[in-house]
C-alpha cells in the first residue's frame, strides 16, 4: 500500500502518475481539509480521484502499515518518508527517460525568480528554453512535472532544448542544480526538520551542483557531512569588485559586468554569478556578458522614475533580511532620501517578522524619512511612529521629492 500526503501540495497529481504505472492500493492523507475547502477539486480530478482512499484530517494513518509514505518534505509527521522532490524525480524518470539532463533548477531562499529570469534572457538568444517560476506559476516539485505533461499532451516537449525551473525548498533531478542562498535557516515540518538541510539534501539529484560557498563558511561543512553531492562548484561573491552601485556595474575574473538602469541592488550580483557560471555550459562567456545589460525583470526590485530615482520592490516574499539589504544598498548609493515600508501579511508560508522589522527601521532612522502603509506599514507605527498612509496609491499621487524606495508586500496574482 502506497500513503501519499497532503493535497493542498500535490498529492492527487503524484497519486495520478503512481495510479497510471499500475500502482493501486494508493490512500491519501489530506492532512489540511483541501478537499472540504476548495470543492473544484472533486470536478478537476473526478475521472482519477474515485480509485482513491481518501483520508480525512483528522484520521492520523498507521504509517507503519504502509510500504511507502511519500510527502512534501515540510510535512509535520515523525516517520521516515519519500519526499515530494524525490518522487516527481522517479516519475519523471520512468516517464520521460534522460529528459531531466536538459532541467537547470534553481533553489534558495530569495533570488530563485531572478536567477531564473536571467538564465532564460541569457540562453533565449540562442536556444528554445521552457520556464517555470513564481512569475509564472507554482513552484512546488510537483509543478516541475505538471509542466512537462501539459507540454507532452501539447505535443511541444520535443521543440524544447532547455527547461529551466524555479523550486521551492530543493530541487529535483536536473543536469544542472543551484542552491544560491540560504538567508536564514527556519524550521519546517512543525520542527522536525530545517529548511538548510532540505535544500541541501536534494542537491543530490542535480548531476551539477552549483552552490553559494557562504552557505558552507555560514553553517559549517560538518553539517553536510552525511550528503553526497556530485560534480559540486561553489559561487563565491568574494572574487568580484563592485565598480558602481548604481547604475550596477562590478568586476569578476577581469571582466565588468553591467546591469541595466532600470534595475536596482546588490543582489542581482550574487543573482547574476550563478546565471553565468551555469550558463557557461551552453555559451561563451562573451555572448553572455553581453546579453547582462539587456535584462529586466517586473515584480522586483525595479527603477520606475529617474528624476527623483524612485525605486520600487513590490514582492510577496520580502522579509526582514531583504529589505534590510535592500535599505542598506540605497543608503550606500544615495545616503538620504524617503523609505516606504508596508503591504500585507499572509502573502506567503514565511510571515514576516514584525519585531525585528521594527529594530531595522530604528538602524536607519536618523539617514531616512519613513513612510508606512498597509496593514503591516500600520503596525509598524505602532513601535516606531511616522507617517502613515491607508494605501500605497496615496504615497504615488503626491509625486516624492527625494530619491524613494518603496518595499511592498503584496500577494502577485
Amino acid at each position: 500500500m502506497l500513503l501519499i500526503i497532503d493535497i493542498n501540495h500535490g498529492a492527487l497529481d503524484i497519486a495520478k502518475e503512481y495510479y497510471n504505472l499500475d500502482h493501486r492500493d494508493i490512500f491519501i492523507w489530506d492532512i489540511y481539509g483541501k478537499l472540504k475547502k476548495d470543492k473544484n477539486i472533486l470536478k478537476k480530478y473526478s475521472e482519477i480521484i474515485k480509485y482513491f482512499n481518501i483520508i480525512p484530517p483528522e484520521n492520523k494513518p498507521d504509517f507503519s502499515k504502509y510500504g511507502e509514505v511519500i510527502a512534501p518534505i515540510h510535512c509535520p509527521i515523525d516517520w521516515d518518508f519519500t519526499s515530494f522532490h524525490d518522487a516527481t524525480s522517479e516519475i519523471i524518470r520512468i516517464k520521460y527517460n534522460n529528459l531531466y539532463k536538459k532541467f537547470i533548477e534553481i533553489t534558495g531562499v530569495k533570488g530563485k525568480t531572478t536567477t531564473t529570469e536571467l538564465i532564460y534572457h541569457i540562453l533565449s538568444k540562442e536556444y528554445n528554453v521552457f520556464i517555470n517560476n513564481s512569475n509564472r506559476g507554482s513552484i512546488t516539485p510537483v509543478s516541475v512535472l505538471n509542466s512537462i505533461n501539459l507540454l507532452n499532451e501539447k505535443n511541444t516537449l520535443d521543440s524544447y532544448d532547455i527547461f529551466i525551473f524555479e523550486v521551492s525548498l530543493g530541487i529535483t533531478s536536473c543536469r544542472y542544480g543551484a542552491l544560491i542562498n540560504i538567508l536564514e535557516n527556519y524550521p519546517i515540518g512543525g520542527g522536525l526538520r530545517d529548511s538548510l538541510i532540505a535544500k541541501m539534501s536534494s542537491m543530490k539529484n542535480a548531476e551539477r551542483a552549483y552552490i553559494n560557498r557562504r552557505v558552507f563558511e555560514e553553517y559549517s561543512y560538518r553539517n553536510f557531512k552525511d550528503i553526497k553531492l556530485n560534480n559540486l562548484i561553489e559561487i563565491d561573491d568574494k572574487d568580484i569588485e563592485i565598480l558602481s552601485k548604481y547604475p550596477l556595474r562590478y568586476r569578476y575574473n577581469g571582466r565588468v559586468i553591467e546591469f541595466n538602469k532600470k534595475l536596482f541592488g546588490t543582489h542581482y550580483i550574487e543573482n547574476s554569478l550563478f546565471a553565468i557560471n551555469i550558463c557557461k555550459n551552453f555559451m561563451d562567456l562573451d555572448g553572455i556578458i553581453n546579453r547582462i545589460p539587456s535584462f529586466k525583470i517586473k515584480n522586483r526590485m525595479n527603477i520606475i522614475s529617474h528624476n527623483p530615482l524612485i525605486i520600487e520592490n513590490i514582492n510577496p516574499g520580502l522579509d526582514v533580511k531583504a529589505m534590510d539589504h535592500a535599505i542598506n544598498d540605497f543608503k550606500g548609493a544615495f545616503n538620504r532620501g524617503i523609505i516606504v515600508i508596508g503591504g500585507d501579511f499572509g502573502c506567503t508560508c514565511e510571515e514576516i517578522d514584525v519585531e525585528r522589522l521594527v529594530n531595522v527601521v530604528k538602524k536607519y532612522n536618523k539617514y531616512f524619512k519613513f513612510i508606512f502603509t498597509g496593514p503591516l506599514g500600520r503596525e509598524l507605527r505602532e513601535y516606531v511612529g511616522g507617517t502613515y498612509l491607508d494605501k500605497l496609491d496615496n504615497f504615488y499621487k503626491k509625486y516624492p521629492s527625494a530619491n524613494t524606495l518603496i518595499l511592498y508586500r503584496k500577494s502577485i496574482n
